[in-house]
C-alpha cells in the first residue's frame, strides 16, 4: 500500500484544563481525487473520528484502544479530525467504558457530542469548538478523583521503559486495582497497555533508522518480535514504510 504526498497532517495540543484527558487533535487530508489506503499502527491511545466532505459530516465513530495494526481506506477529498484520548477519559469525559470496541469502532449518531451543531472551518477552529464540547462534560474538580488524575499524568510523562509494579508505587495506588480499573474502562490490564505504550515510544527510534533497542527489551530479538506482535510488520519493515503507508510514523511527535 502506499499514499501520495496529496495527504497532509497536522496536530494541536489541548489546554490545560483538558490535558490530562486528550492527548492532542488531529486534522488528516486526503486532497487527491483517489482513495488513499494507510496502515494505522496502535499508539496506546484511542479516538473520537469525524470524517467532512465539503463541510458535511460523511462519516463519525469512536474507535477502542488498538492493540494490533489496522489498514484503513480514506476517500478522496476527505478531511478527518480526531481527538486522542487518554486513559482515564472513558470515565470522565465519555462517562462508560470502552472495552467492548477493543480493536474496534463504534458507529456515533452526530448528537453524541453535538458535532451536528460544529462548524468545520479551519483546524484552530474545530479544535477550539471541541474544546468547548469537552470542557462542558467534564465534572467538577471535586468529583475526579485524585488517583485517576495521577495515572494519567504518570502514564504520558515517562518515557523510559516502566513496570506495572512502579506505576503502583509511584501513584500509591495497588496493581490489582489499576487493573481492575483499565479492564473495566478500557479492556487491557496495565501491564498489557504500558506493553503498547512502550512498542509506541520505540516508533520514533524506528523512524530515525535505529534497529536495536536502547531499553525496555531483552535483546534485539526480543524487539522484534513485540513490535511485530503489535503492528505485523518488524522493526525494518516499518521503516521502509515510513514514507508511504505508515503516515503515523512520518508525523508523529515527542510529547
Amino acid at each position: 500500500m502506499s499514499i501520495s504526498l496529496t495527504h497532509k497532517y497536522s496536530e494541536l495540543y489541548p489546554s490545560k484544563a483538558l490535558e490530562n484527558y486528550v492527548a492532542s487533535y488531529f486534522e488528516a487530508r486526503n486532497e487527491s481525487d483517489r482513495s488513499e489506503e494507510i496502515t494505522i499502527c496502535p499508539d496506546a491511545y484511542f479516538k473520537l473520528i469525524i470524517q467532512v466532505l465539503d463541510g458535511k459530516i460523511t462519516a463519525y465513530f469512536l474507535t477502542g484502544l488498538w492493540a494490533k495494526e489496522i489498514d484503513i481506506v480514506v476517500q478522496p477529498r476527505i478531511i478527518t479530525y480526531g481527538i486522542r484520548f487518554k486513559v482515564i477519559a472513558p470515565e470522565y469525559i465519555l462517562r462508560g467504558e470502552i472495552k467492548s470496541i477493543l480493536n474496534s469502532v463504534e458507529q456515533l449518531k452526530t448528537e453524541y457530542f453535538d458535532v451536528d451543531k460544529m462548524e468545520f472551518t479551519t483546524f484552530p477552529k474545530v479544535v477550539e469548538q471541541l474544546e468547548h464540547i469537552i470542557l462542558k462534560r467534564l465534572p467538577r474538580e471535586d468529583e475526579i478523583k485524585s488517583n485517576r488524575l495521577r495515572l494519567s499524568q504518570f502514564l504520558y510523562s515517562q518515557y523510559e521503559d516502566i513496570k506495572a509494579g512502579e506505576v503502583a508505587s509511584q501513584i500509591y495506588w495497588s496493581q490489582r486495582e489499576i487493573n481492575r480499573y483499565l479492564s473495566k474502562y478500557i479492556g487491557v490490564s496495565l501491564k498489557k497497555y504500558l506493553n503498547i505504550q512502550k512498542c509506541y515510544r520505540s516508533y520514533f527510534q524506528i523512524r530515525d533508522g535505529e534497529f536495536f533497542p536502547e531499553r525496555g527489551f531483552f535483546d534485539q530479538a526480543h524487539f522484534i518480535r513485540e513490535v511485530k506482535k503489535h503492528t505485523g510488520k518488524t522493526p525494518s519493515q516499518l521503516y521502509k514504510g515510513k514514507n508511504d503507508q505508515f503516515i503515523q510514523l512520518k508525523n508523529m511527535k515527542h510529547r
